[in-house]
């Protein structure tokens, strides 16, 4: 999927009113986050930027990377609506290099194809700064049989064992989570039935 596609899903679900996904993040990732202290925080593939605003609303400097300009004019729009500032960036996370470490670093549903989920998680692991969180969630591969929603392709999709293989950082928890997603939906498609998703949660510990 390139940004073109994007693009289209993000205008198609703008012109039918209802978002593409869910207004707040995922409910692991405002758990974990919110018992940190806000520093500076890089959300990779942000799409409509609700991780960003979120984090943003819990004072951390946010900088969003996201290849889908329609996504990005979204996520802009929402963010000046809400009044928080977030250094929105248009750029390909696959290609993207930061100038700087970040206190916290969020992938959510990102799945790509050619093993390019590891390899995108290797990246962020070495922009942690000492004493700094990574957090990615992702749909899990068991989600396709016993889940709902999500990828269909099983090759882009995530186990606790690759993430754990894609970071040399300290991990605190990698595994499989359930969502209900009545309460904690991924996006406005979301039937109210249990989804799989997989976990990373590790730290580079303080120097």
């Amino acid at each position: 999927m390139n940004a073109e596609h994007w693009d289209d899903r993000y205008n198609q679900a703008k012109g039918d009113g209802a978002g593409l996904w869910a207004a707040q993040p995922h409910q692991q990732l405002q758990q974990i986050a919110g018992e940190l202290s806000p520093g500076r925080a890089l959300d990779l593939a942000t799409g409509d930027g609700r991780n960003a605003i979120w984090l943003a609303h819990h004072g951390w400097q946010v900088t969003a990377v996201d290849f889908s300009a329609a996504g990005l004019d979204i996520a802009r729009q929402r963010g000046a609506a809400e009044k928080v500032s977030v250094d929105w960036k248009l750029a390909d996370v696959t290609q993207w290099t930061p100038e700087q470490l970040f206190d916290l670093v969020t992938i959510t549903y990102l799945h790509l194809a050619d093993d390019m989920n590891a390899t995108v998680i290797q990246r962020a692991s070495q922009w942690v700064a000492p004493g700094g969180t990574l957090l990615v969630i992702g749909h899990d591969k068991d989600n396709i049989a016993h889940g709902t929603g999500g990828p269909q392709d099983p090759a882009v999709l995530y186990s606790p064992e690759m993430l754990r293989a894609a970071t040399s950082l300290h991990i605190v928890a990698a595994q499989q989570v359930t969502r209900d997603t009545t309460t904690d939906p991924e996006g406005p498609q979301d039937s109210g039935s249990a989804a799989i998703d997989t976990l990373l949660h590790a730290v580079n510990p303080a120097s």
